[in-house]
């Protein structure tokens, strides 16, 4: 009995440690996964960042409403090529640029912001 004790205490210790430094290992590789914020996919900038979230969903807003119809093809096409020709950075007029763009779209699918009371017989879009 008394040589079975050491033998129990020992295979225990084993089944023990094994989840453990398997534990330790994934704790480690998950560390040094790879940095999203530096690689050329994403870029490192908020500002930049923010600019590429706001023009895909521009491009995003221009691809629904082409599939809903509310705008044709041919605008489709025009806002999607005046989309490509801006190259986000994390600069103001890439910003302006962008809420422009978005303004377009708007007002190409009756959604623009009117200004006015319609106290003269129509709103009209702004811009």
């Amino acid at each position: 009995m008394r040589s079975f004790m050491p033998k129990i205490i020992v295979a225990a210790s084993i089944l023990a440690a094994i989840p453990l430094s398997s534990a330790y290992a994934a704790h480690r590789h998950h560390r040094a996964q790879v940095d999203t914020m530096t690689t050329a996919s994403v870029p490192a900038d908020p500002g930049t960042r923010a600019a590429m979230h706001q023009l895909l969903g521009v491009k995003q807003g221009i691809r629904t409403a082409r599939q809903v119809g509310k705008i044709t093809e041919d605008q489709a096409r025009d806002l999607m090529r005046q989309a490509d020709a801006i190259k986000p950075s994390g600069d103001r007029s890439v910003f302006g640029q962008i809420n422009d763009l978005d303004q377009r779209l708007q007002s190409a699918t009756g959604q623009g912001t009117y200004i006015g009371s319609g106290g003269d017989g129509g709103y009209y879009p702004n811009g």
